[in-house]
């Protein structure tokens, strides 16, 4: 707005200074103001988009929460999915069915239980199912009928109770620590910002602006970015850095591994080289004199900025004025390492950047103890990295690795164990002689490393062999193969951080999983190779790590055991149960999705294929549809849907008021509308607390119109017979 701002202000100056005549001001056809000016015969015309496009009016609705996207993200269903019922249990969704009854054309969801029963659920009524999670687990589909289920559900809201009081306290005792006050000098702020030398995505920008408000708020910060690798976490750091440096404060960034720290403390320096901050590192590169003086100088205030690794974590490290603690790669952090940061400054603003979140760590964030941004924009022209599970072949490995050479390119080559290297080592020169090969772990001294990783930096390394030292954060554009062998022996975040070390440009990376022999694997293995081998889009890293949460659960995000009871419930329904028992114990009324009004107005509704061909993508709109909870939402999807697939099909238009009939029905607490012979029963939930005289009162004064039955039922019969509605 302030560069707007300024360009305009920059125009009416010139306009004045060359005495350009105002030819023009008034209403153009459409209502909207339109100014000209001309000079010397040209004219400039300011107009608008409202000057060409009707003016279409949006609603402002509530922005979903961050929180809400990751459940979003655990809800994409696909054919053979397991799904859990709310109120039937765990079962298999089989697809989209659409069925005639009465000439009227039906579209459900089919979904398959115990003995091949199946349950056909109407499309505006799919709020009442979740996504289980894993559907390659061995998980037994729930009979319909048996009460079996209700009582797993009851069990588990008794133990998410504890849970509950536990997350509640937090809260509480989280809302009333007292944080430093990080009042940034702006000035200096903005000149920092603007030397970026790219575009910031629209996500790093909400992202640094929720940052901001965190640091400024006088509460604690404790928030957790969840991006990609390579999606621009590392400025966002370096944002957060600068606002509590140009404030006064001091700031540490904590990362895993050595590697790391030289490439960011290099990337920081070069970022901070035009402004008066002092940066260093600890790690074992430095030798103890040097670590000595480092430390005496932080805890006088004379060091800005330390990016160190676990070193950090020794007794004698003390800061003069800390003000906030970076985490990079939490995942590569113990729960006891992340505690005793803690002790620098209780209160101290925390930062936590991942692109794979340990499942603790998730959990923490949907139940809000951790605020939460998800970066999920990639950068321009990055390509998706093409994955291949593979059989090992020696003749296969050769023509991956001479056809990256050949592209003048370069491969990582990571074994689970330093015990493998040698022999791989071997059998790589042997099928390609004639290249540049070098070898690194963790047990080389660390000039050797950097020599080597300086080497292979410069091109003069074409295969670099490594253990997975290399998985955090290094960024390398002209590596864009990377063959990974064993890789059963590595977590699945793990081997997505390994992926993420190629594909850092606009040319096309390939990843390689070389395994001896599938059916040797575990079923957790293939499982998990599979998930990495299948992805096919950018920007993966929290589906990978809702993956890790269905296939090893989160444990108790309070207490220390790892066992909880998501396995039995699935992550969507666990975590509305968690939402649910909280707003029971604040007295706060319940929202509850536990039933949904049943309606049936004899005419039909779906989306057509003509309209939109994808049935998963047809699916995700009647997911979404049917979760709407008041009229503005409707609206606006109304609008977003004439926006990107054109004019409403009439039996469209026909589902989107049955939606908003459903929001009326349920505030009501009608549960069933049905379209009879006899007009329109509508039958009300049996707990109802409605004004029963009222309608008492109505239908005595309009008998031809309302009529009262037993069991809760009204027939309303203004219409006498459904094709009289004029729709």
């Amino acid at each position: 707005l302030n560069k707007i701002k300024n360009n305009l202000e920059s125009i009416l100056y010139d306009i004045e200074k060359k005495n350009l005549i105002i030819h023009g001001y008034g209403a153009s056809t459409k209502g909207n103001t339109l100014i000209q000016f001309f000079d010397l015969g040209r004219y400039i015309n300011f107009i608008s988009d409202k000057d060409i496009f009707e003016k279409i009016t949006q609603k402002k609705t509530q922005t979903p929460t961050d929180n809400s996207l990751i459940i979003k993200d655990f809800s994409k269903l696909k054919s053979g999915d397991l799904v859990v019922h709310i109120n039937h249990g765990v079962g298999q969704y089989i697809g989209l069915k659409t069925t005639k009854l009465n000439e009227i054309e039906y579209e459900f969801i089919e979904i398959l239980y115990h003995s091949n029963d199946k349950l056909f659920i109407p499309i505006q009524n799919l709020e009442l199912i979740s996504k289980y999670g894993d559907s390659d687990g061995k998980v037994t589909l729930d009979k319909l009928g048996l009460s079996n289920w209700q009582k797993k559900k009851a069990k588990i809201k008794n133990k998410i109770k504890d849970i509950a009081n536990d997350l509640i306290n937090v809260a509480a005792k989280r809302a009333l620590d007292k944080g430093e006050v990080i009042d940034l000098n702006s000035f200096e702020y903005e000149k920092f910002s603007s030397q970026f030398e790219f575009t910031e995505t629209s996500d790093q920008i909400k992202t640094i602006n929720q940052i901001r408000e965190d640091l400024y708020s006088g509460q604690p910060m404790d928030r957790l970015v969840c991006g990609d690798v390579g999606f621009g976490k590392t400025e966002i750091a370096m944002r957060a850095s600068f606002m509590c440096l140009s404030a006064g404060y001091q700031v540490v960034m904590i990362c895993p591994k050595v590697l790391l720290v030289n490439q960011h403390f290099k990337t920081f320096s070069e970022r901070f080289n035009k402004f008066n901050y002092r940066i260093s590192k600890i790690s074992r590169f430095e030798s103890n004199n040097e670590k000595k003086k480092i430390k005496e100088e932080l805890t006088k205030g004379k060091i800005n900025l330390l990016i160190s690794t676990h070193a950090i974590f020794a007794n004698d490290v003390k800061f003069q004025k800390l003000g906030l603690i970076i985490i990079d790669e939490e995942q590569s952090f113990g729960v006891e390492q992340k505690e005793k940061l803690k002790r620098f400054k209780p209160s101290c603003h925390v930062l936590t950047l991942t692109a794979t979140p340990i499942p603790r760590t998730l959990q923490s964030s949907i139940f809000k103890i951790k605020d939460i941004s998800l970066i999920q924009t990639p950068p321009v022209n990055r390509l998706n990295i093409k994955t291949y599970l593979m059989i090992e072949d020696l003749l296969e490995i050769k023509k991956i690795i001479s056809t990256e050479i050949n592209r003048n390119g370069q491969v990582f080559y990571v074994a689970p164990r330093i015990s493998d290297l040698d022999s791989i080592k071997k059998k790589i020169l042997k099928s390609v002689p004639n290249i540049n090969l070098a070898c690194i772990h963790g047990k080389l001294n660390s000039s050797q490393i950097e020599k080597i990783y300086s080497e292979f930096f410069n091109k003069k390394i074409d295969v670099l062999l490594s253990t997975a030292m290399i998985e955090s954060g290094l960024d390398l554009s002209n590596v864009n193969t990377i063959i990974i062998e064993k890789p059963q022996l590595f977590g699945l975040s793990q081997l997505y951080q390994l992926r993420g070390r190629v594909g850092r440009s606009s040319i096309q990376a390939y990843a390689y999983l070389i395994v001896k022999n599938i059916q040797s694997l575990s079923e957790d293995a293939v499982k998990k190779l599979k998930i990495i081998s299948k992805i096919d889009k950018l920007g993966a890293g929290l589906s990978i790590a809702s993956n890790d949460l269905s296939i090893r659960g989160a444990g108790n995000i309070i207490g220390s055991e790892q066992s909880g009871h998501i396995k039995e419930v699935g992550v969507e329904l666990y975590y509305k149960m968690v939402q649910e028992t909280i707003n029971e114990l604040k007295n706060i009324s319940p929202d509850s999705d536990e039933w949904s009004p049943n309606i049936n107005l004899g005419f039909s509704i779906n989306i057509s294929d003509n309209y939109i061909k994808d049935s998963n993508q047809r699916l995700s709109l009647y997911r979404e549809l049917s979760s709407i909870k008041d009229s503005d939402q409707l609206e606006n999807m109304r609008i977003s849907l004439l926006d990107k697939y054109g004019v409403l099909s009439k039996n469209l238009k026909n589902l989107l008021i049955v939606i908003e009939i459903k929001i009326m029905a349920k505030e009501l607490l009608i549960k069933k509308i049905d379209d009879t012979n006899v007009g329109f029963v509508l039958e009300f939930k049996s707990n109802t607390n409605l004004d029963i005289s009222k309608i008492l009162e109505y239908a005595m004064s309009n008998p031809s119109i309302l009529e009262l039955k037993p069991k809760s039922k009204l027939i309303f019969s203004i219409f006498t017979k459904s094709s009289d509605i004029n729709l």
